[in-house]
C-alpha cells in the first residue's frame, strides 16, 4: 500500500490508517511510535494531539494528523 505523504493516494492511505487508529483510542489515549520514540496522546473528542518527541523526531506524524483536520500541540521538556 503506498503512504507517499507527497501524494494523494499516499495521505489518504495515511489519514485512513490513523483515522482508523484513531477511533479505537478513548479520551487521553496514549500512542507511542517505536521508529521515533514519538508519544502521541489522543483526545478524540476535541479532534487535537499532544506530541512527545522521542530520539528522532519525525514530522511525517503531526503532518498526517494535520491533514486529518485535527489540531497539533507539541510538548517540548515534558517528562512522560
Amino acid at each position: 500500500m503506498n503512504y507517499d505523504l507527497d501524494t494523494s493516494e499516499g495521505m489518504a492511505n495515511a489519514k485512513t490508517w490513523t483515522a482508523s487508529l484513531f477511533a479505537q483510542l478513548k479520551e487521553g489515549a496514549r500512542w507511542i511510535v517505536p521508529r521515533s520514540e514519538t508519544l502521541v496522546v489522543v483526545y478524540p473528542k476535541h479532534k487535537t494531539a499532544e506530541i512527545y518527541e522521542g530520539s528522532t523526531p519525525d514530522p511525517s506524524i503531526a503532518r498526517v494528523i494535520k491533514a486529518m483536520g485535527w489540531v497539533v500541540y507539541y510538548v517540548k521538556d515534558a517528562h512522560m
